[in-house]
């Protein structure tokens, strides 16, 4: 079983919530593909998510 302190939580959460405005941002044609991946990769070194990366 996998436990997740406060901060490996948090992290996830801003994680999964900073890629989910970015994912709607690349629907609704505000931001190119080339810019979301790059964002993405970004905020993968930022945030070191637990799960994130996993279901991206």
């Amino acid at each position: 079983m996998w436990t997740l302190d406060k901060t490996t939580f948090e992290n996830e959460s801003a994680f999964q919530m900073t890629l989910y405005l970015a994912r709607t941002m690349l629907e609704d044609k505000l931001i190119t593909e080339k810019e979301y991946r790059d964002f993405k990769k970004e905020i993968i070194k930022r945030y070191e998510p637990f799960f994130g990366d996993l279901y991206t």
